[in-house]
């Protein structure tokens, strides 16, 4: 009889190996560029959010674009294929998937590196160094999908140890920096938070349905489940990206058409604005909904009861099952929903008002979200160790 697979073991150590490589890789430079000009920049809500997938609010090294053009990519590729229909999800393969997701990576990073090239300060600035920039910013981003791809090959969490590491680090400068007088609200929010997001990622909406056939692989549970957080964190990791939208469109009418009302969006449509804030904390709340009816689609689940002949206690089949997941999937999203923007608009009222410092105030929705990511981790981790905890037979 052969030992247990140590599959867990395994795993873990391989996720360890590509978070050291990842860690010691993100603290190369970038030729050319003045560091000292990076030495006291300050993180306002934007930069903490980008700071999950980017690791630096510098952007003056190699990795500085992080898994953020792989993320994207990735975001964008699933968004449309959750749009797609049935038959057409059927005959997509795996293979194809992950040539569009690396296509449209390498046209994210090379326009990210580009604007990421500009805006840098040179010690001498010419073409030449801001091309070889733009390689450079191009190779990181190509190392880190790399080592995302492999870790979610042979390691645990996907992208959640590198994001789990980015912004650990971010965390422990914050800490590090300011006294305890000033950490004190934050930290007591934050303590709030992670018990919610905890209690909302480790617990789910069991629906009860009827199996019809006692051979089925799913017979012993006779529910459907739906994650009280549908979409975990997906919204707030591409608030930034999403808030740009709106601002480069209005940036864009502006520059053509100066009426009252652009003029007005052009000043106040940003995080330093209470319009502005407003406006984002809405669309995060929208776009979190969104996602949810996309990744957890009612019509396909409600498909998939009807075609093995399974259906939800006291609902009728067919659409009547599908208004009833839609349901469950409406009011799950909002209250995750509801609960996220709840604590970005504190985070936001508590820099806007001035009563704690912008940097500080960041730390609840930071918490909020490494939490979610451990918890994700652990479950992970947690179903790896049920399967090495059989021994085979044969």
């Amino acid at each position: 009889m052969k030992e247990k697979t140590h599959l867990v073991r395994n795993r873990c150590l391989f996720s360890i190996v590509i978070i050291l490589i990842y860690f010691v890789c993100h603290r190369i430079p970038l030729n050319g560029i003045d560091m000292s000009a990076y030495d006291n920049l300050s993180l306002d809500l934007g930069a903490v959010l980008s700071l999950a997938v980017n690791g630096s609010n510098k952007q003056c090294y190699v990795m500085s674009l992080g898994i953020s053009p792989y993320i994207t990519a990735s975001l964008i590729v699933m968004i449309l294929f959750a749009m797609r229909s049935k038959e057409a999800k059927a005959r997509t393969s795996p293979k194809a998937m992950n040539y569009w997701i690396t296509s449209i990576t390498f046209i994210v990073a090379l326009v990210q590196s580009i604007f990421y090239a500009v805006d840098l300060k040179y010690i001498n600035r010419d073409l030449m160094s801001i091309l070889v920039v733009i390689f450079e910013l191009m190779a990181g981003a190509s190392i880190a999908q790399y080592l995302l791809m492999k870790n979610q090959k042979y390691g645990v969490g996907g992208f959640a140890p590198i994001i789990i590491v980015n912004m650990t680090e971010t965390l422990v400068g914050i800490l590090v920096k300011s006294s305890l007088e000033a950490l004190m609200i934050p930290l007591a929010i934050s303590f709030v938070m992670v018990i919610i997001m905890i209690f909302m990622e480790m617990h789910e909406k069991r629906i009860p349905v009827q199996r019809v056939s006692v051979h089925n692989v799913h017979a012993e549970k006779n529910y459907m489940a739906i994650k009280y957080n549908p979409v975990g964190f997906m919204a707030l990791m591409f608030g930034s990206a999403i808030f740009m939208i709106p601002q480069l469109i209005v940036a864009l009418i502006h520059h053509y058409h100066k009426s009252e009302i652009i003029s007005f969006l052009y000043k106040n449509l940003n995080m330093s604005t209470l319009f502005g804030m407003r406006v984002y904390v809405v669309m995060m709340f929208v776009f979190t909904v969104l996602l949810s009816l996309l990744f957890v689609n009612p019509k396909d689940l409600s498909d998939n009861l009807l075609q093995v002949g399974d259906c939800i206690e006291n609902v009728p089949a067919g659409k009547p099952t599908r208004r009833h997941i839609r349901k469950w999937v409406l009011i799950l999203s909002c209250i995750s929903g509801g609960i996220m923007c709840g604590c970005l608009s504190l985070c936001l009222y508590l820099q806007y008002k001035g009563i704690v410092d912008a940097t500080v105030a960041m730390l609840p929705t930071t918490f909020m979200m490494l939490s979610g990511f451990i918890c994700s981790i652990y479950l992970e981790i947690r179903a790896y160790r049920d399967f090495d905890s059989y021994k085979p037979f044969i």
